[in-house]
Formats: structure tokens, C-alpha cells, sequence
């Protein structure tokens, strides 16, 4: 039988370049790639209102997204990085001073995290900024937990049934586990999935502001957010997270985890949907 200790350096090993990461000579770049993943999730989030561009659509939203998608190289580089990220949160301020009052919350997760990168001369070895981000992550996880325990609709499972339903093809997947009769009164499964999503949000929440740096809780919470993603057909977001967390555990983003993300947001932009109905259709 796999004991959980050994199955850290197996994770740490397929994910980051070495057992002890935060001793690497290359953590650094690690890190700036980190960022740069998710300045990448903003700017496809940018791209995808071009769908369906033409010559007279949004020309505006065309040259920010370009803008944007030219400054992520540099993020790389240790003597522009901060200057990139600098020319990035100003082409995002138009949109934002545009639709701050319907902003969605995962667009201003991005606000509250990416700028603040600026405020360090060398962000990438700052423990200052990892720990702001690690207790942001860790409020944003509370604060889901609480929306969530408020409105009342996990509790009952009355959430999980109604898009088991009449969701996205996605959001389908346990329609299975329960009859269309239990839409008006859920059944034990659609309580329990809404129970352990919300369950799991605290958790992690509490975890992150305690300071536990585990490379298996690191690599477990990366996989809950990708199944999280696939079940919302969201990935964008997910990616967002994905990023922030590996800069706020200090180990950075590795290539292997770099060509996962980038994969992820290449599948958002049409959608995991839409690809199950096509080839399913």
C-alpha cells in the first residue's frame, strides 16, 4: 500500500523540478512564470468577448487583448517583468473602470492579486507577497463558503439538482445519482455533493490562512479546481487559481503545469461542452 508520504515526492516530482523546490536556483523563474499564467487567464478572458469578431466589432477590446497577450513574454524576464506587469494592469483599467459594478468575482480576484506583484522589487523572491496571497485566497475561500452556507441552496442540495437538470452539459453529470421528482425536494446525493463543495471551500480556506504549504495539499487542491472547472465548464477561472496558488506556496509553475494550463484555456475558449456535444451529436 502508497503511503501519503510517499506519494508527495511522486507529486512534487512530476509537477516541480525537485523534492525540495524552495532550495532550486530556478524557483524564481518559476515563480515569474506563475504570474505570467495567470496575466494569461485575464487576457483570454479578454479574447473570448471577441468571439465572433468582425471589422467593425470592438476594435478597442481587439487592440487591449493584443496588448495584453504581447506583455506575457516579458513577465519572464527579471529586469522587465515588473514593467510588463506595469503596461498589463493598465490596459485592463479601462474595462474595469468601464463595468466595475458588474465585475465578476473571479475578474476581481485577478485585480486584487496581480497588481500588488508591483509594489516588490523582486516579487518572485518576496515571502511578503506569497503570504498576501495565500490569506487572500484564503478569505476568497471563506467567503464562498459563507455565500454559499447564507443562500441555502447547497445545504439542501436544491442547487446541485436544479443543474443536474437543466444546466450545461457539464453541469449534468450527476443527474444520474437522482430522478427529475426529486427537483423539488433533492435527494441525499445532491445534499451531500452541495455539503462536501462547501465543506471542502472551508477547509481549504482554513488551511491556506494557517500558512500549510504541503506540496500533496497543493497538488490535491490543483486537482479539485481542474474537476471543479470541468463540472462548470470554466476553466478560465481555475487557471486564475491554479497560478496564484503555486506564487503563494512558493514553488512556482513548471513547465509540465504551464502546458496544462495553457491546454485549459485553449479548451475554454470553445468550451468542454461543446466538444462533448459535437462529438457526441
Amino acid at each position: 500500500m502508497i503511503a501519503l508520504t510517499d506519494i508527495a515526492p511522486r507529486v512534487s516530482g512530476f509537477l516541480w523540478p525537485s523534492k525540495d523546490v524552495t532550495a532550486d536556483t530556478s524557483t524564481g523563474k518559476l515563480m515569474r512564470i506563475a504570474l505570467m499564467t495567470a496575466m494569461m487567464s485575464v487576457a483570454f478572458e479578454k479574447a473570448g468577448g471577441l468571439a465572433g469578431f468582425n471589422a467593425d466589432f470592438d476594435m478597442p477590446l481587439l487592440a487591449i487583448t493584443i496588448g495584453m497577450l504581447l506583455t506575457l513574454p516579458f513577465v519572464l524576464s527579471k529586469k522587465f517583468s515588473r514593467i510588463a506587469i506595469w503596461i498589463f494592469c493598465l490596459l485592463l483599467l479601462p474595462s474595469i473602470i468601464d463595468s466595475w459594478a458588474t465585475y465578476a468575482n473571479h475578474s476581481w480576484l485577478a485585480v486584487w492579486t496581480i497588481p500588488v506583484a508591483m509594489l516588490f522589487a523582486r516579487y518572485w523572491d518576496s515571502a511578503l507577497y506569497a503570504d498576501y496571497l495565500r490569506i487572500t485566497l484564503g478569505v476568497v475561500m471563506i467567503a464562498a463558503f459563507a455565500q454559499k452556507a447564507l443562500v441555502g441552496t447547497y445545504w439542501d442540495g436544491s442547487y446541485i439538482a436544479y443543474l443536474s437538470y437543466y444546466g450545461s452539459t457539464t453541469e449534468n453529470l450527476f443527474q444520474f445519482l437522482c430522478t427529475e421528482a426529486t427537483l423539488q425536494s433533492p435527494c441525499g446525493w445532491h445534499r451531500f455533493i452541495g455539503i462536501f463543495i462547501m465543506a471542502w471551500q472551508f477547509a481549504v480556506g482554513i488551511l491556506l490562512i494557517l500558512g500549510v504549504r504541503s506540496l500533496l495539499f497543493l497538488f490535491v487542491e490543483i486537482s479539485f479546481l481542474i474537476g471543479a472547472g470541468f463540472y462548470a465548464d470554466e476553466m478560465n477561472f481555475q487557471v486564475l487559481n491554479i497560478a496564484l496558488l503555486c506564487l503563494a506556496f512558493r514553488v512556482g509553475m513548471s513547465y509540465r503545469l504551464l502546458a496544462i494550463c495553457v491546454a485549459l484555456l485553449l479548451i475554454d475558449t470553445h468550451g468542454i461542452g461543446s466538444f462533448i456535444d459535437h462529438v457526441t451529436g
